[in-house]
């Protein structure tokens, strides 16, 4: 089904090239938006259009032209109900898990291809056109609540990605937020999955904690970055996007601030975040099978 008006021939919009290609894979993201429209509204999960996709709802009524993305977000309870339900909604379709990790998780379509240089190295799992869901976290919000909630999941956060930094810090008779059974029933699992869980659980178990939210990953890596208040989505309004609809928070104006400032004027973004290669036609698995990886990566 096309999603996408006149998917067929090129066009500028806002100065910017808009290709057939292009479309097409806007339309394979819309398609994968449908298929979680359709699990959300099954499950009752809430989800919202973010980032780059949210201010392309507002600004464009549509994909930023430059944009290379489809974003979307949910709170850390409903994030974790989605990948719960996810692997059975999905089974024997088209539609693929390309990543889960703590901070987002990637759904693909199987019947288009998307290839990055790592893909060289490791042909392993999903590899299709993609869209991400990030979850959202408790944030500080001046209270110590929401202090020690944020900490302690960026404390967590460490210590799955640098534990010896973590166990630096403590030999060196520093406090940790956390206490140090809970880091270390952490560490001593054995894979990333049981990880990801624990600490799934744990940002679930805090998320009342604070009136603030953000993505935990910003966070640990800039604890000034942006965050915002929860009171900001109380409401889901929808708003115009292409030929359908995306659900947004109710004040994404103040949401749009705080990520971009004045959102309204658009900045074209050069940067090319697609990947190297993609194809809303060929099927991944088709694509691994038929090309020379190396001559289009090299081995240098």
């Amino acid at each position: 089904m096309a999603f996408i008006k006149d998917i067929y021939r090129d066009e500028i919009r806002d100065g910017w090239l808009v290709t057939v290609g292009k479309k097409k894979v806007w339309n394979c993201w819309l398609e994968l938006w449908q298929e979680v429209n359709r699990i959300c509204r099954k499950h009752d999960i809430k989800c919202w259009a973010y980032a780059g996709t949210l201010l392309g709802a507002a600004r464009h009524g549509g994909f930023i032209p430059w944009d290379e993305d489809m974003d979307l977000c949910m709170f850390r309870p409903d994030f974790n109900h989605f990948c719960d339900v996810i692997e059975a909604e999905f089974d024997g379709g088209i539609f693929e898990i390309r990543r889960k990790t703590f901070s987002s998780i990637q759904i693909c379509n199987a019947q288009t291809t998307l290839l990055g240089a790592r893909d060289l190295i490791d042909k392993t799992g999903s590899k299709g056109l993609m869209i991400e869901i990030y979850p959202l976290d408790v944030a500080p919000d001046g209270t110590s609540s929401g202090f020690f909630a944020a900490n302690a999941i960026n404390e967590l956060f460490g210590t799955v990605y640098n534990f010896p930094a973590i166990l630096n810090h403590v030999q060196g008779g520093r406090l940790t937020v956390n206490d140090w059974s809970v880091i270390e029933t952490l560490h001593n699992f054995r894979t990333l999955e049981e990880k990801y869980k624990f600490l799934s659980i744990y940002a679930a178990g805090v998320f009342d904690y604070s009136f603030a939210v953000i993505w935990a990953e910003n966070f640990a890596r800039d604890k000034n970055s942006l965050s915002y208040q929860k009171e900001w989505f109380r409401e889901t309004i929808y708003l115009p996007f292409e030929t359908v609809e995306l659900p947004a928070p109710v004040d994404y104006d103040k949401v749009l601030t705080a990520c971009y400032g004045d959102w309204r004027t658009p900045v074209h973004d050069k940067i090319d975040r697609l990947g190297v290669i993609y194809s809303a036609d060929i099927p991944y698995k088709k694509f691994l099978e038929l090309i020379d990886m190396e001559k289009i990566f090299g081995t240098d």
